[in-house]
């Protein structure tokens, strides 16, 4: 990687984790809808409680739905790491940046289930508009953000993801409204879970 492309992913980094700098928590309402294109084939409507503590702390609680579904759900957004984060849990590489969009890869420094992570990053908002986590049992999980400025910050009003392992194959869409931004959290909210 050149001088130039190092800088460019050093600088990008730095908007993407200041972006937000004012946002310390926030709760919101979180509806999702998942449906299995493996066995069993189930589709599920979930319904919960989205928690946010800066600077990585990310819980869903879920009120109704199916468990199961419910608990992979809530995995996958225990494991959406802040980029203000990615550099010291991960490898960052620049792979190409077209002047909209930038596109990164992430090998994690400590070997584990994820094998790497591609990023795509908005370069005038620098949001993180997308991330696919390509596990190491070939499987892979990945999600498409879309954002609204709420009360000064960028937050994710939608998702589209899909998720493929073995036996496990499902689509899934949410919406994200109802933000209290800098809200206080329940004691213990991020205890005991995923």
């Amino acid at each position: 990687m050149s001088l130039l492309a190092v800088a460019t992913a050093a600088s990008l980094l730095a908007r993407m984790a200041a972006v937000n700098a004012n946002l310390h928590t926030f709760t919101a309402t979180l509806r999702a809808h998942v449906a299995m294109r493996s066995f069993p084939f189930l589709s599920a409507d979930l319904v919960g409680t989205y928690y946010y503590e800066a600077p990585d702390k990310n819980k869903v609680a879920f009120s109704s739905g199916v468990p199961l579904i419910a608990q992979q759900f809530d995995k996958l957004y225990a494991h959406i790491e802040s980029p203000a984060a990615w550099h010291d849990l991960c490898v960052v590489t620049l792979v190409s940046d077209d002047g909209r969009a930038a596109k990164l890869k992430l090998v994690p420094r400590k070997h584990g289930n994820i094998d790497s992570i591609d990023a795509t990053a908005d370069d005038k908002d620098a949001t993180v508009t997308s991330m696919r986590w390509n596990y190491g049992n070939g499987g892979y999980a990945e999600m498409t953000n879309h954002y609204e400025l709420v009360r000064g910050n960028f937050l994710v009003i939608s998702q589209t993801g899909h998720v493929e392992e073995p036996g496990y194959v499902a689509d899934l869409s949410s919406s994200i409204d109802n933000y209290a931004v800098n809200a206080t959290l329940p004691q213990g909210v991020f205890e005991g879970g995923p």
